[in-house]
């Protein structure tokens, strides 16, 4: 990732579970958080910053709604 950030080019974008999420949060390497929210209960499952060591203020730049899904973008404050 680093590597990778130095060099010219577009954006990177990084689709993944809360493995790779905690990774990159970690490292501090996410600009923008894109987030959908499903309407499911599931009663239990893994959570994308269980492992955050610091609070992360983050400012919402965008929503859309769609087929009772809701997409929220974030980028860090």
């Amino acid at each position: 990732m680093k590597r990778l950030r130095k060099e010219n080019g577009k954006d990177i974008w990084i689709c993944g579970g809360a493995n790779i999420i905690q990774q990159l949060v970690r490292e501090d390497f996410i600009d923008y958080y894109y987030i959908t929210v499903i309407p499911t209960i599931l009663g239990s499952g893994i959570q994308l910053f269980k492992n955050a060591d610091r609070e992360m203020k983050l400012r919402l730049l965008k929503t859309q709604t769609y087929n009772g899904m809701t997409d929220l973008i974030y980028t860090r404050r």
